[in-house]
């Protein structure tokens, strides 16, 4: 049940913002940035509603606890915990360009046991369902790390673009973020449609490095191509990848693998021992449908660690 914002103590993270203080990035409030292009929001202010469309979603053994802004999600390393949702067909359609945002904070990752073993492998954030396949339309983990990675997260956004003259359909690059073990960080990952870049910012400045299909990327941006492009300088004269083109889904999962719920949300999916749903917090998550300029990441991280 939504609570009324009367009742809301003045430190709630859906408190309209107070009008003397000065805009950043041109926005008085995080809400206000690319207003028009935000298509997908969870707070987690003690419940699982997606607030622009009001979508409830159904959640197993999710808890909260003190998140950057007022409450968050709590996930757990011993019991499953993730939230599904019914969504519109449009919101995958509407996804050609596109920007995810949120807080996260984990501890380090636990490496993957000979049989599944909650916590333990590649932990799930969030997937745009595709129920016809093994990985969704869109998929959001901690990628599995080695002992030499230390505090340092691999998180993997893998993107399937299903559109006609996409070779490379299954492009999956990893931003590495070291020192972020047990503390908050905003990371932000976009994709645009007209130039082929994706982006990965941490803390609202672009990242380092990545890892993508043919070598490592420094400085948090690449162009992804529609075809193998032989090296990074694209000597294969490859077309950018273009328009991004899901397949239909109509289900959203927070907080683990398509394949890790139970049951399973796509058609033959069974657990694994290298995956597991997600066991650390995380805030905000804001799904747009366009790639937010550099200087709107920076404002939308600066908003909210100013709890705006």
């Amino acid at each position: 049940m939504l609570i009324s914002a009367a009742t809301i103590s003045s430190c709630s993270k859906d408190d309209d913002p107070d009008p003397v203080l000065p805009p950043i990035g041109g926005y008085s409030s995080s809400d206000s940035v690319a207003a028009s292009n935000l298509i997908a929001k969870w707070s987690f202010e003690n419940n699982l509603t997606e607030s622009k469309s009001g979508l409830p979603g159904v959640g197993t053994a999710v808890n909260y606890s003190a998140g950057k802004k007022g409450q968050g999600w709590q996930g757990s390393s011993t019991v499953a915990s993730y939230a599904v949702y019914t969504s519109p067909a449009s919101v995958a359609s509407a996804l050609t360009s596109y920007s995810i945002a949120f807080w996260m904070n984990t501890d380090s990752m636990k490496l993957p046991e000979a049989v599944p073993t909650q916590g333990h492998g590649a932990q799930g954030l969030m997937t745009i369902v595709d129920a016809g396949g093994f990985w969704g339309g869109a998929n959001l983990f901690i990628e599995n790390r080695s002992d030499a990675d230390g505090d340092t997260l691999r998180l993997k956004l893998l993107v399937r673009n299903t559109r006609s003259g996409v070779v490379w359909a299954d492009q999956g690059p990893i931003l590495r973020i070291p020192n972020v073990r047990n503390t908050w960080a905003h990371v932000t990952l976009t994709y645009d449609a007209g130039t082929g870049r994706f982006s990965g910012y941490v803390n609202g400045a672009l990242g380092g490095k990545m890892e993508v299909p043919y070598g490592p990327v420094f400085g948090g941006t690449y162009i992804q191509y529609a075809n193998d492009p032989g090296d990074i300088n694209n000597v294969n004269g490859a077309a950018i990848q273009g328009p991004i083109q899901m397949p239909a889904s109509t289900k959203i999962v927070l907080g683990s693998h398509q394949f890790t719920t139970t049951p399973a949300l796509n058609t033959g999916g069974t657990l694994q021992p290298w995956a597991t749903t997600y066991a650390g917090k995380m805030d905000e998550v804001r799904v747009y449908k366009s790639a937010l300029s550099a200087s709107d990441v920076s404002a939308l991280f600066q908003l909210e660690s100013a709890g705006r």
